[in-house]
């Protein structure tokens, strides 16, 4: 009442911590409470959010009907409340290409600023740096496995071993840890 904004919370037995914004999604189980800035972030992200039907698909990026029927149903399902989603299409129909377009509609509708793109190998990791950068120009993307010095890039493209080293190693300029529990939006992971 007193700041006219529903509260966050936490909610923690001491051995799991849940975060509940049940003005979005029911409560999830976290690995640890959300630094200052993640849940500001968080907070503005409530009012600066529009639906999803509404943000357009670049045809630029993804000109298929079943890519953007795939992107469609994703949006449908996170601006329901759902965290995940699965999208299975076969080899060469443009996975890369409908993640990106996907990333994009999500990032102009104000529900994403940070990306994550986890593979298990080398290649598909540059592979899909170098697809992103073609695709979404304008955005900043760092390689951890080329350039360790980028981290705050908003596209963050790794292999598994590497992302977990970087959770526990990467530092902002403050001193603190530049990947906290909050810092990606959406993870994006090529199976």
């Amino acid at each position: 009442r007193m700041t006219g904004r529903r509260p966050m919370m936490f909610v923690t037995n001491g051995f799991e911590t849940y975060f509940w914004d049940d003005l979005s999604s029911p409560q999830r189980q976290v690995s640890g409470i959300f630094s200052r800035s993640d849940l500001e972030k968080l907070m503005q992200r409530r009012q600066e959010r529009k639906p999803l039907i509404q943000i357009p698909i670049d045809d630029r990026i993804t000109d298929r009907y079943y890519q953007k029927e795939a992107i469609r149903a994703v949006c449908e399902h996170i601006e329901a409340g759902h965290r995940k989603a699965l999208l299975v299409m076969a080899t060469g129909t443009g996975k890369t290409r409908t993640a990106a377009s996907l990333t994009d509609v999500l990032s102009r509708g104000g529900y994403v600023t940070n990306v994550l793109f986890l593979a298990d190998r080398i290649a598909l990791v540059r592979q899909a740096k170098d697809s992103f950068k073609h695709c979404l120009p304008e955005m900043s993307l760092c390689n951890l496995l080329d350039n360790k010095d980028d981290k705050s890039a908003r596209i963050v493209f790794s292999t598994y071993a590497t992302m977990l080293n970087a959770i526990d190693t990467a530092i902002n300029e403050d001193g603190r840890r530049l990947f906290t529990p909050a810092h990606f939006d959406l993870i994006i992971i090529d199976e």
